[in-house]
């Protein structure tokens, strides 16, 4: 069985170098661009290159060094147009059942957000979705796309806790 994909959205990289050390988290997503199980889309690359942390610096050198882990939108056949069907469908609000949910772009970031393109990438690349935002969630529940939080990424890729003892 082949191991799983991963697309991390900026929240999530910047979580994980919160909770965990820099140099561990580093060899950890740099094995899994080794092994060609991550994918970054241009807009999380760009988003971080604005900040000035250390999730910057390892995006940076990710991209340097795996420069495939960076997902051109243009580059991937058909992915320009699944995001801008993401984007028309679940910009304004995302409907599950009943319920009506605030869409990608009620966020901060506006018409701006990366929501659509990490949806369009886990689906078109087949990858599992990392993310805890709820709009992010609920488009990849429609969209049947796997999704799951920061913290149930780092347990899947075996980052964890310094022994105290």
């Amino acid at each position: 069985m082949a191991k799983e994909c991963y697309v991390l959205d900026t929240s999530a990289m910047v979580d994980l170098h919160d909770h965990f050390r820099v140099t561990s988290v580093r060899k950890t997503l740099g094995r899994l661009c080794r092994e060609n199980r991550l994918r970054l889309p241009e807009g999380v690359k760009r988003e971080l290159g604005r900040k000035t942390d250390q999730a910057r610096k390892t995006v940076g050198e990710l991209a340097k060094q795996y420069p495939g882990c960076v997902v051109l939108i243009q580059a991937v056949p058909n992915l320009g147009g699944e995001l801008a069907r993401m984007e028309q469908t679940y910009g304004q609000e995302i409907r599950v059942g009943n319920r009506r949910y605030p869409g990608f772009w009620k966020s901060r970031s506006g018409h701006k957000a990366i929501d659509g393109q990490l949806v369009s990438v886990g689906k078109r690349l087949a990858c599992t979705v990392v993310s805890d935002d709820r709009a992010v969630r609920m488009a990849c529940l429609l969209e049947n796309v796997p999704c799951i939080g920061w913290a149930e990424f780092a347990r899947q890729v075996g980052l964890s806790q310094p022994t105290l003892f």
